[in-house]
């Protein structure tokens, strides 16, 4: 039987631990684990990685793939909502820097703000390296299943058909990426939460390098509508 303990869930404690208490025992446990429930579960892995960074993203290809077998073996989507906060704030405080970077040197749009374009860089940029992620753990996203990047979420309630756009949305939590601080008062959450999908939160998702409040949670409230 597998279960997912808490601390294997935190999104950053085990990224800060593992340049230390990565072990090949470790790996193996992760194997065993996906093996549990996947039978037939075998790992490309030529050999053990030498280095720290090599051993860091051999740990988070495994914990992905666990995660991806959850998913496809008792469709649970707690732990993959886990790793894909955690593979998103990584690669937007990348993509950021990459943006301010294209900015400086004149390449993005002079007719929007410079937090606009350095926004619309990251949007793009990082939707791109999750389909790719998605992609290459063999986890299927469409536009009307519990699994997608970005897509309309329909409000029906009024008189007119309206509809937000998240940029990701697993199972009931949607995901926002943003350069700007959100809470439950700004429009766009609150159109999230009035969604005919009725989602029970929203994760922020920011560039470290704009606030130390990179990544939270917004709770939907007991009633939107």
């Amino acid at each position: 039987m597998v279960a997912m303990a808490d601390h294997l869930l935190d999104i950053s404690g085990p990224a800060r631990q593992l340049t230390t208490q990565l072990t090949e025992e470790h790996v193996s446990l992760l194997i065993r684990q996906i093996k549990a429930l996947e039978p037939n579960y075998g790992p490309a892995i030529l050999a053990f990685p030498t280095t720290p960074a090599g051993q860091v993203n051999l740990v988070n290809y495994l914990r992905m793939e666990r995660a991806a077998a959850f998913y496809r073996a008792r469709g649970e989507l707690r732990p993959l909502q886990v790793e894909i906060i955690r593979f998103l704030q990584k690669r937007t405080s990348e993509a950021y820097d990459r943006g301010v970077k294209s900015y400086n040197l004149g390449r993005l749009s002079t007719n929007l703000s410079r937090e606009e374009a350095i926004g619309n860089f990251i949007d793009k940029d990082v939707r791109q390296q999750l389909r790719e992620l998605y992609n290459n753990h063999g986890i299927e996203t469409s536009k009307i299943g519990p699994i997608r990047i970005i897509g309309r979420e329909y409000d029906s309630s009024g008189n007119d058909l309206t509809y937000r756009i998240p940029d990701a949305r697993i199972g009931d939590t949607m995901i926002d990426i943003t350069l700007s601080r959100k809470t439950i008062s700004s429009r766009q959450i609150r159109g999230f939460f009035n969604s005919d999908m009725n989602p029970k939160s929203v994760v922020i998702v920011r560039p470290r390098q704009v606030g130390n409040d990179s990544v939270y949670m917004i709770i939907k409230p007991g009633k939107q509508k």
